[in-house]
């Protein structure tokens, strides 16, 4: 029997893992029980959303950007309401720049999860349990002994189940047929996914607007050499599901294309950093809103 093939280290994945481990990171987990019934995720977030909008704007209560119809207009960082939900009316965030505050289910453990990524959602935590609370009657909140993003990364299996928990947006106006998704698809998605997931967490890790951009490139280069090799996509039991859906903008109506189901994955010990991202902030398109949520169970 021959030698196992050497799969040489990706320069630059080593730096980019360590640097998302160190942002600072928090949850608040609720009992299943906790969720009144028939209030989905995209309710919670929208919530979440326009109060963050409303009470954090930088520009004071009678000028509120997300309301006056304008994008905001502080630099990085010095919004609160930017910070947590990013505002850029027209055409929604910037490509690099992500939601800090989510919701999120996980049925395996029973439980609904509200994840704060970077200091400020951090801090804003508390804030956003009261809303849920005002709001939604949503009680029960309890931390997680959560740190850093350190403390949420996948470890000590390569063989992984993935079950969508809630509908994977594949893309929006959806024209072509609707055909079951093969290996080879699932496979492509998630890689996608990951790329552009690690590019926005990069830029929330690195502050500055020279790092931000150099760290959204070796974000892309790194995971065009890594993860097409590193991530296999062993089973398929996947459906692909028209969705109706509407634009708040313009009123428009459009069918988008959504799958849901489950698979197994076979990845190396160099993707589960990147995986680790999609399971705490969720993929596919408009994962910020709750779609594309996805658990993760390890099985050897």
């Amino acid at each position: 029997m021959g030698r196992p093939e050497h799969i040489p280290e990706v320069r630059g994945a080593r730096d980019l893992a360590a640097l998302w481990r160190d942002l600072p990171a928090g949850v608040l987990r609720y009992p299943a029980g906790a969720l009144p019934p028939g209030l989905g995720l995209t309710v919670l977030s929208d919530t979440l959303r326009s109060r963050a909008w409303l009470e954090h704007c930088a520009a004071g209560v009678d000028q509120i950007c997300a309301k006056s119809g304008h994008s905001c207009a502080q630099p990085d960082g010095r919004c609160r309401a930017d910070a947590l939900f990013p505002v850029n009316i027209g055409g929604g965030a910037l490509k690099w720049r992500m939601a800090t505050l989510s919701v999120q289910w996980r049925p395996t453990l029973g439980e609904l999860r509200l994840v704060a990524l970077g200091a400020t959602a951090r801090r804003a935590l508390g804030w956003a349990a009261r809303c849920l609370r005002e709001r939604h009657r949503l009680n029960g909140a309890r931390p997680l002994a959560v740190a850093t993003l350190a403390d949420l990364e996948l470890t000590g299996a390569t063989r992984w189940h993935l079950a969508f928990v809630t509908p994977w947006l594949v893309r929006k106006n959806a024209r072509s047929a609707i055909l079951s998704p093969d290996a080879a698809a699932v496979a492509h998605e998630l890689c996608k996914a990951m790329r552009t997931r690690a590019h926005k967490l990069t830029a929330l890790c690195a502050q500055e607007g020279v790092w931000q951009r150099l760290g959204g490139h070796l974000a892309h280069h790194v995971a065009d050499a890594l993860l097409p090799k590193g991530l296999r996509v062993e089973q398929v039991d996947i459906e692909a599901t028209p969705l109706a859906m509407g634009s708040r903008g313009n009123a428009c109506v459009f069918e988008s294309l959504t799958w849901s189901g489950h698979a197994i994955l076979s990845v190396d010990a160099a993707v589960l950093p990147w995986l680790s991202l999609l399971a705490t902030c969720g993929g596919g398109e408009n994962a910020d809103k709750g779609f594309g949520g996805i658990e993760l169970i390890p099985l050897q």
